[in-house]
């Protein structure tokens, strides 16, 4: 079964908020699903296109399915709406090969 990935692309409306309600809590929950951080916030180089947003992350879990249960889980959901809340933009899964 192939990993998955999680890459969001979010474009912050209330720095001080998403930080202290969600960035300072999430890595803890992705842990618990056997997932890590790839990238998260470093520097980004667009080569083509136009620019996706603030902070970009890359998360690593072993399967869909971790991924999956890792988003729909109580832990998660209880701090999501201090990403959903705080910033727009892209949050996507997808299979690696």
């Amino acid at each position: 079964m192939p990993k998955a990935y999680v890459v969001a692309h979010l474009t912050l409306t209330n720095i001080e908020k998403f930080v202290s309600e969600y960035a300072s809590k999430v890595e803890e929950t992705v842990k618990a699903f056997g997932g890590q951080f790839l990238a998260r916030g470093g520097e980004v180089s667009y080569r083509e296109g136009e620019k996706l947003g603030d902070i970009d992350a890359i998360l690593e879990f072993p399967d869909r399915d971790s991924a999956i249960a890792w988003e729909e889980s109580e832990q998660y959901q209880a701090i999501v709406s201090g990403r959903t809340d705080n910033t727009t933009g892209y949050f996507i899964i997808v299979d690696g090969v």
